[in-house]
């Protein structure tokens, strides 16, 4: 019987699409555990894009409670404020908000110096990087990239970069949700074009692989920096869009709810022993296969070069 404060492991998981997708939708709501209430955080600073709504708002709660002063970073102002009063109130710990819209590169690279000023010299010590964006048409960022590569990949490297360079990360733990769909994807760019929903879906993929690709090189090139990626499961948040009245219904039967989404998250950013892994809802830590996408190593060295100039 495996300890309570750990998951399972799954070594070298099939690549099938498939296989992967039905992984991690089967029975999925009993096989989500739920992360232990300890180790406690007080005295920890925890930064969580997106944390205003859906599994970031879950996140930024249950970190809140577990002692950490919670920093929500998101586009907009009032439900970004409204948010961090109620993590407030409901967990009895404390939360602030501080304004970030990833898909702007101007204002992620400047969230550094605006959080500065309201840490005081104070580090980070965790970072949630959770925002994440599903297009439903082609749009570009300020900058003029495909929106979701924007968002979900280049926004959290200039964030991290810039809080690196200012010199608050000098020992944290960055927690980069990704998922299992990323298995549909092949490349990842900056550029990307596509019309109609399944565009959409496309570009999100790509992006949920170019966080894997994101992460890894993170990691390599900072080991002082805890890097985990994490599958949080498939979860009914409205992330992809409408669905009608029997997608909806189909949607909650087999998916789980934002509350249960954010366990695997709490896992990654409070338990010992994770840095490096990939934690997934429901296959618990995942030793990926030499083959398989995220494993592209020269890719993934690739796309950390195209977010350096990016971000130059």
């Amino acid at each position: 019987m495996s300890h309570p404060h750990s998951l399972a492991e799954t070594t070298h998981p099939p690549t099938s699409v498939l296989w992967r997708l039905a992984a991690a939708i089967w029975r999925q709501g009993a096989r989500t555990r739920r992360c232990p209430e300890t180790p406690r955080l007080e005295g920890r600073l925890a930064l969580v894009t997106g944390g205003n709504a859906g599994v970031g708002f879950e996140t930024s709660l249950g970190l809140a409670r577990r002692g950490a002063h919670v920093v929500i970073a998101a586009r907009r102002e009032r439900e970004g404020q409204a948010a961090a009063a109620r993590v407030t109130s409901e967990t009895g710990g404390t939360a602030s908000f501080v304004p970030l819209d990833l898909a702007d590169l101007s204002s992620a690279k400047t969230f550094g110096e605006r959080l500065g000023r309201l840490l005081r010299g104070r580090g980070v010590d965790l970072v949630i990087a959770n925002a994440g964006l599903w297009p439903r048409a082609d749009g570009r960022s300020r900058q003029g990239h495909e929106l979701a590569f924007a968002t979900n990949v280049l926004g959290h490297h200039a964030v991290v970069d810039g809080l690196r360079r200012a010199g608050t990360l000098d020992r944290a733990r960055i927690v980069v949700v990704t998922g299992d769909i990323y298995v549909m994807a092949r490349e990842v760019s900056a550029d990307f074009q596509f019309s109609g929903t399944a565009g959409g879906r496309e570009a999100y993929c790509r992006s949920k692989l170019g966080n894997h690709w994101w992460a890894h090189e993170l990691a390599r090139r900072f080991p002082a920096l805890e890097v985990v990626t994490v599958h949080p499961g498939v979860i009914a948040s409205g992330l992809g869009g409408g669905a009608g009245a029997f997608g909806e219904r189909l949607r909650h039967a087999m998916m789980i709810s934002c509350e249960l989404g954010a366990q695997t998250s709490l896992w990654a950013a409070t338990q010992p022993g994770l840095a490096g892994k990939y934690l997934h809802n429901t296959l618990g830590r995942v030793t990926l296969r030499h083959d398989d996408t995220a494993m592209n190593h020269r890719a993934a060295a690739a796309l950390w070069d195209t977010l350096e100039q990016l971000t130059a």
